[in-house]
């Protein structure tokens, strides 16, 4: 086993790219990433920073397996969006499940040291396809018996930039249709890597064992308060009741819906302070508005 060789699959996107960067930090790790692509423009863009590229596809583990041997670790995360197209959410879910499993048992086949599996919990009060797909995995993994560590995200801050702004007299709404006392567990999807070298760094003290990345548990209204705080524009809520929510499944993507209701019922639960423990500069939503560039943009934020 190569003691510092470490894979990570979907290494162009959000997730993959954010554990590369942090890995590349550490001159211990030789960084590979897993790209069905090597010329794309994203691709190379990895290559430039110095990960070595494998030209593979996830859905088809033989394309893959190969390089897999000998590497002292693996990042796991599998994009259901990549497969959902607004009505096959069921379809979308056993896609994952399926690529995923091919992954592990991959994994397993060839003796990684540590896989470190990008993770999300089934709330368990109703069906979420893009939760459940994870959840099933993480399932596998144990009965598997693979190393891993298993890394549950949060909502991604940066979903907000995709948010529809509505100007109304002096004040923008943010169009965001959740009532105002919803907790959202969220975070910079740009430090995820952060948490997961953390684990390959310390693989014994990581192995079988959960980790969290939250940056804050943010109330909708609060981030309506931050936005009017940081711009010279007064920010609002859409004053959406608990009613208005429950009446909107066939107003709006039924996927996304169903992951706002696990916010709504304060289903998923999150510790920032834990995860501030483990990767201190995690960022909160201020902090993280302030940082990004497209954020100060698209809400015009005092620079």
């Amino acid at each position: 086993m190569s003691a510092n060789k470490v894979i990570i699959f979907g290494v162009t996107g959000v997730q993959g790219a954010s554990v590369a960067r942090a890995l590349l930090t550490n001159p211990k790790f030789s960084v590979w990433g897993v790209t069905r692509n090597p010329a794309s423009k994203s691709s190379q863009e990895m290559e430039k920073l110095g990960v070595n590229l494998i030209k593979g596809d996830l859905g088809d583990a033989s394309s893959y397996a190969d390089a897999l041997k000998g590497a002292a670790g693996v990042f796991l995360n599998v994009n259901f969006w990549a497969h959902y197209k607004g009505n096959n959410a069921d379809e979308a879910r056993d896609i994952e499940m399926a690529q995923s499993n091919a992954a592990v048992d991959a994994c397993k086949a060839a003796g990684v040291g540590l896989v470190v599996y990008s993770a999300l919990e089934s709330v368990g009060k109703f069906p979420i396809p893009h939760f459940d797909a994870k959840a099933e995995v993480v399932k596998y993994i144990k009965a598997q018996g693979v190393p891993a560590t298993i890394l549950y995200s949060s909502y991604y801050f940066t979903n907000l930039l995709s948010a529809k702004l509505e100007e109304r007299g002096d004040e923008i709404v943010l169009k965001l249709p959740l009532p105002d006392d919803t907790v959202i567990p969220a975070f910079n999807p740009n430090q995820i890597g952060l948490f997961a070298r953390l684990a390959f760094e310390n693989p014994q003290e990581w192995t079988g064992k959960d980790m969290f990345a939250c940056g804050e548990n943010v109330r909708v209204d609060k981030i309506a308060s931050v936005l009017s705080d940081l711009s010279s524009r007064k920010y609002v809520t859409m004053g959406v009741s608990r009613d208005d929510f429950l009446a909107l499944p066939g107003e709006m993507d039924q996927e996304l819906w169903l992951n706002y209701r696990a916010f709504v019922d304060g289903l998923m639960s999150r510790n920032p302070e834990e995860s501030r423990k483990l990767v201190p500069e995690v960022q909160d939503f201020t902090t993280w508005v302030k940082a990004d560039k497209d954020a100060v943009a698209k809400f015009g934020l005092r620079s």
